[in-house]
């Protein structure tokens, strides 16, 4: 079996109260991952976990050959590519659309240096591939949700990354930009060499069809973990919501109803 690109183990959080409670986990290389499940189950919580923000109490966590506490996590988190809201709160209005992605490159935000020459030619072509060359002269502030969310993937893209996290990406999304984001997503999930993705969402509507496992959280605890084909089932989805649910499906995209 190959490396991992990512593997926690027991890994346990407490802030005041327990949240996450001994998680065990990993993402081999080519796959991509759906975290799904109620609020407060933990999923903004091992992502701040992953990518550094918080550290954890308890367990171990791996990216690669890198082991959190043992290595950098500033210089491992450029390996891990993270498409966030929260990242909209930290961002200053007046920031270029095209430092915002260079930032992307060092990991960090609101650039005080100028990014060199090549590295914003690199940002303008990302911006020219997700259809957004327009973009190349505006600011950060007045751009639309969607907009925004397509800077925040060219950011990521900037990081020589072997993850690519989307935390909630289409929250703000009216339907149709919604569809065309996930189209974009499913474009970008099957290109050759693409990192893994792991894509962290309330919505079973969001699964797409590029979505090889899925893990599924209920109360800081892995509910279940594995193949789509296998985890995805009402009997499953009824048990981490609390309530009798029943999984639909038309083509490769699913949907969600009370029984």
């Amino acid at each position: 079996m190959s490396n991992p690109v990512l593997e926690v183990s027991d890994l346990t959080f407490r802030r005041g109260r327990p949240i996450l409670k001994g998680i065990s986990w990993r993402v081999d290389p080519g796959q991509h991952w759906c975290i799904l499940g109620p609020n407060g189950c933990g999923k903004t919580s091992l992502i701040n976990l992953i990518t550094g923000y918080d550290s954890a109490t308890g367990g171990s966590l791996r990216i690669g050959e890198s082991v959190f506490g043992e290595d950098d996590w500033r210089e491992v988190r450029r390996r891990v590519g993270l498409v966030t809201n929260t990242l909209t709160t930290y961002l200053e209005s007046g920031e270029p659309v095209i430092d915002v992605i260079a930032s992307g490159r060092e990991a960090k935000l609101n650039l005080i240096d100028e990014p060199p020459a090549a590295v914003l030619r690199e940002a303008a072509g990302l911006l020219k591939q997700v259809g957004c060359a327009y973009l190349a002269e505006a600011l950060w502030g007045p751009l639309s949700q969607g907009e925004k969310q397509k800077v925040l993937i060219c950011r990521a893209l900037m990081a020589k990354f072997d993850v690519l996290i989307l935390d909630e990406p289409c929250a703000g999304l009216d339907p149709v930009a919604r569809e065309k984001y996930l189209q974009w997503m499913q474009s970008l999930a099957v290109q050759p060499h693409s990192p893994s993705l792991v894509l962290v969402t309330h919505h079973v509507e969001e699964i797409l069809p590029s979505i090889t496992h899925c893990l599924l959280l209920r109360d800081g605890q892995v509910l279940a973990s594995g193949p789509k084909a296998e985890v995805l089932n009402s009997r499953n989805l009824s048990e981490i919501y609390g309530a009798r649910v029943k999984l639909g499906r038309r083509g490769e995209r699913y949907s969600l109803r009370l029984a």
